[in-house]
């Protein structure tokens, strides 16, 4: 009898042993499908940062709620845990970091900025852990990819039974670009702020406009449009029907001839005006640059597909956008005879980013980091000039590439460089590089973290590489890997995004959400041992810890560029009033959002630990009046809580892109908020002593059908407001 009991404890062992390792795969594999298998050696797309104001410096997206992979530790044990070619151990967490950062910032802004469901989140997620995957495991071995479908699935498996509630919908989700690639979006807004592109050119013309504008570009499946959205309405030609009567404003972007679109028209800066990019791309959002001699250009990368990594750079700026972009050929090519310069080029990279290269004959080139360029998948540094006419020789259409020397980027930090924001900046490119395989010779060591994990990935290196000019006409940028900087911080405080833009500044920026606070800290990377540091700031003659509400929208940092720099923090929040227990019906009329906005600030040369000394702050009310029985339209119906699926006009703008920029006529930084509901019509504060005012009141239209908001602003100077949630005002 004893024996028996035996025997079958054991076998019971034997089978849950056994189910314990195949059932995972054996769920995962019969309830999901297989992604495509059309790469080889390519990278998923990585997270972009998008500059989207000449004065920005940085936006921290994020909620500052770290970005890394938040499976269980224990979840190390259903996945292979062999060694690479290398003989690398790669943990669950490390393995498929890249992926979930782009998943975490997908789950929390997606929504609100390119419109991804739930779903596109996940299926993303798949995609980019079959990559990944790929890349690290054995490609001798022939059931690598049959092992990296189960694997992605499992991954996507694991997020949906232990995250899925993590996902925003309209009542939390914020506007965050992130994706340089949104190729599952059906459609986005996305808003620029840039120099006004006439002022110089006709100033009496002009003298009452800011000395900046705001441009909104609508991306419909890649069907491109552009409004001025705060420019005044002024025609840029008056009506005619003589080709040669060119106005100043077209003459000074080129144009000698009017071409048919514009005769017989009185063209106004405020028209909605269609970009005539390449056709059959994918165009994401477009890059703002701003170059040593001040000019502010408009740079899309965009891919053709998603089975090679070519990618179509067009330079554009302003004026020429607000007047005539129609090319003469339907080519992504100066063989087009378009008015936006354009170069088709492969970049062996998801994720090109333009950037200057001063001294350089060709001021702009679009970059990439790429592991496609050698057998082991060393990190190289690949450029192509973006202005440059490709010629049918020495592969002309490819981009030039620069692969590392250095043992330790080659063997350790070449695939945590594409687990987080690229830093670029004129000369000089930034990357944060988070190891993925444990570095260890104990079995003991490596036993307990195949059962516990690694959960927030602390190790890694910071990668500074200088780029200068090509020593070829048609060579590669020199790119030198000036220093290497190795860290032990715990990817919570990811991202970190930089303080200013000055070359080899190494200070970075981070925000800490607690439960029910959030704090800024600061990692100088100069230092020997990095570490995280608080940083204080000050509001009405004392330190203030914010509530964890404002971490909820992206910060602005600033850097302005006067005689005497200033670094701004812009903090914002919003909150829809939404009466609790009192149902949402569909003849509702109203409804009101709160909407918050505090500056912090301090002398751009001040020391580190310096305090941010809050410098103006508003509280604004915002009303929405609508039509009733209109609820099929996102704009003419209230938010009801039970469906948080489905937007509405106040949730839109408690989730709507901040921009910061002197669009104002009152001088100075206004805070602009696009509305999404009234798209000729955002919300303005321009700046008033420590507070901000709206510029207009109200805006909208009286019908049919009804649609009006109005805006009322109160300065904001009480701490005990700020510690507090926005709905909590009480002192």
């Amino acid at each position: 009898m004893f024996r028996k009991v035996i025997r079958w404890s054991i076998a019971l062992i034997v089978v849950a042993a056994l189910a314990f390792a195949y059932l995972p795969s054996f769920i995962a594999d019969s309830i999901y499908k297989n992604v495509d298998d059309i790469t080889d050696g390519e990278m998923p797309a990585t997270v972009t940062a998008f500059q989207s104001g000449p004065d920005v410096v940085s936006t921290i997206g994020g909620s500052g709620e770290g970005l890394n992979c938040s499976l269980p530790p224990w979840a190390n044990i259903l996945f292979d845990g062999g060694t690479d070619s290398n003989q690398k151990r790669h943990l669950v967490l490390q393995r498929f970091r890249q992926a979930c950062v782009f998943h975490d910032l997908c789950y929390r802004h997606g929504l609100a900025t390119y419109g991804y469901n739930q779903n596109d989140c996940d299926r993303i997620l798949q995609n980019a852990a079959f990559r990944l995957c790929i890349y690290i495991r054995n490609s001798s071995q022939e059931s690598s990819a049959a092992r990296c479908q189960t694997d992605s699935k499992m991954v996507l498996a694991g997020v949906s039974l232990g995250g899925y509630n993590a996902y925003r919908g309209w009542d939390r989700s914020t506007y965050f670009e992130f994706d340089s690639d949104p190729s599952r979006s059906n459609g986005f807004q996305v808003s620029r702020v840039v120099d006004h592109p006439f002022k110089a050119i006709a100033p009496a013309k002009y003298a009452g406009d800011p000395d900046q504008v705001i441009l909104m570009f609508e991306n419909l499946r890649s069907n491109l449009a552009v409004t001025c959205i705060t420019c005044a309405t002024v025609p840029v030609l008056e009506w005619t029907t003589d080709p040669n009567a060119v106005s100043a404003e077209l003459s000074s972007v080129g144009v000698t001839r009017l071409p048919d679109v514009l005769l017989k028209r009185v063209p106004m800066l405020t028209e909605t005006m269609p970009v005539w990019l390449p056709p059959r791309r994918r165009h994401a959002a477009p890059h703002l640059l701003v170059d040593g001699a001040g000019k502010h250009h408009l740079i899309w990368m965009s891919r053709n597909n998603s089975e090679n990594s070519i990618s179509c750079v067009v330079i554009a700026d302003a004026a020429r956008l607000l007047t005539n972009t129609l090319p003469t050929r339907d080519l992504c090519s100066v063989d087009a005879g378009p008015s936006l310069t354009r170069v088709e080029v492969d970049m062996f990279a998801t994720s090109p980013l333009p950037m200057e290269v001063p001294g350089s004959s060709d001021l702009i080139y679009a970059t990439s980091a790429s592991p496609q360029k050698t057998t082991e998948q060393h990190l190289s540094f690949c450029s192509r000039s973006a202005s440059r006419k490709v010629e049918e020789t020495d592969h002309d259409d490819r981009s030039k590439c620069v692969t590392f020397p250095e043992a330790e980027v080659r063997t350790g930090a070449a695939l945590g460089a594409f687990q987080n924001f690229l830093l670029v900046r004129p000369g000089q490119q930034i990357y944060f590089a988070r190891d993925i395989a444990q570095q260890t010779d104990s079995l003991l060591t490596a036993a307990w973290q195949r059962a516990f994990g690694n959960s927030f990935s602390p190790e890694g290196a910071l990668l500074v590489i200088d780029v200068a000019p090509p020593l070829a006409p048609k060579g590669p940028l020199s790119a030198r890997l000036k220093k290497i900087v190795r860290f032990n911080i715990d990817d919570r405080f990811d991202p970190m995004m930089p303080i200013t833009r000055k070359v080899d500044d190494l200070r970075f920026l981070s925000l800490e959400a607690a439960k029910s606070s959030v704090h800024l800290r600061m990692i100088d990377f100069a230092k020997d041992k990095p570490s995280v540091a608080n940083v204080q700031l000050m509001m009405g003659n004392g330190e203030v810890d914010l509530d964890r509400s404002w971490a909820e929208r992206p910060m602005l940092v600033l850097e302005t560029r006067d005689a005497r720099p200033r670094t701004k923090l812009v903090f914002s929040r919003g909150e829809v009033a939404v009466q609790a227990g009192k149902p949402v019906t569909s003849d509702a009329t109203t409804e009101a959002l709160t909407l918050q906005t505090l500056v912090f600030e301090r002398d751009a040369a001040a020391p580190s630990n310096m305090p941010f000394v809050k410098s103006a702050g508003a509280a604004c009310r915002v009303v929405y009046e609508f039509a009733p029985n209109h609820t099929d339209w996102p704009c003419y119906r209230a938010f009801d809580p039970e469906r948080t699926m489905r937007a509405s006009p106040a949730t839109r703008m408690q989730a709507s892109q901040m921009l910061v920029g002197r669009f104002t006529r009152a001088g100075g930084h206004g805070i602009a908020f696009p509305d999404l509901c009234l798209k000729s019509e955002p919300i303005i504060l321009a700046p008033q002593g420590s507070t901000f005012v709206p510029v207009s009141e109200t805006a909208g239209w009286t019908g049919p059908p009804r649609l009006t908001r109005t805006i009322k602003c109160e300065p904001l100077d009480a701490a005990a407001v700020a510690s507090r949630p926005i709905a909590d005002k009480a002192p």
